[in-house]
């Protein structure tokens, strides 16, 4: 016959059990749903292009031309789906580089749009704000230079960058490793279309 107290922890091991296949089935349900909408404006898009040429010149217009809002699209997508990976916490990379210090400079001053920075030589150059790499450009005045635009919509560019390790649309995190910078580090800080100042940033 079995005791009351081993009758209860029977019924407690089972009511973690189905607590925990729920929990489950809601985030199954939940990646799911992500998905199909992924496939679904993904089709949509194909389906618009192939319907004419004008329509793709539209598509091309609005999509490739202009500059597009990681930062909104991010926000739409978290206030009616949730966060991008309901788990992410778990599928983090640990052979990324990540630093947690600041960026360190012997001195600063205005050039052009942002700052020119004097660092060491082979300086490690860590990512100021997480966020999604939207622009890298090899051939500019700055050697190579890489845009990353956080969630608020804050830009920031990067540039005399050597040694890239982030490509194109790779989402980093704050204190991720970006590249190397042989003693010059130029920096610009811009949002909605304004560049603004560093004292906050660095």
């Amino acid at each position: 016959m079995i005791s009351k107290d081993s009758f209860n922890k029977i019924n407690k091991v089972k009511a973690t059990d189905e607590k925990n296949n729920s929990f489950l089935k809601k985030i199954i349900f939940s990646t799911t749903v992500k998905i199909l909408i992924i496939i679904i404006l993904f089709l949509s898009s194909l389906i618009y292009i192939k319907q004419s040429d004008k329509n793709k010149k539209n598509y091309e217009k609005i999509v490739y031309n202009n500059s597009l809002s990681f930062a909104k699209i991010y926000n739409v997508y978290k206030q009616y789906l949730g966060d991008v990976i309901p788990f992410k916490n778990t599928m983090k990379d640990d052979a990324k580089l990540v630093s947690s210090e600041k960026i360190a400079y012997e001195k600063i001053q205005k050039e052009n749009n942002g700052y020119m920075l004097l660092v060491s030589n082979n300086y490690v150059v860590p990512t100021i704000k997480s966020g999604i790499v939207i622009k890298v450009d090899e051939k500019g005045l700055y050697k190579t230079l890489i845009t990353i635009q956080d969630k608020n919509g804050l830009n920031i560019t990067y540039g005399c960058l050597n040694n890239l390790n982030v490509k194109l649309y790779d989402y980093v995190e704050k204190g991720e490793i970006l590249g190397s910078a042989d003693k010059k580090l130029y920096l610009i800080f811009e949002k909605d279309d304004k560049y603004l100042s560093y004292e906050e940033y660095i």
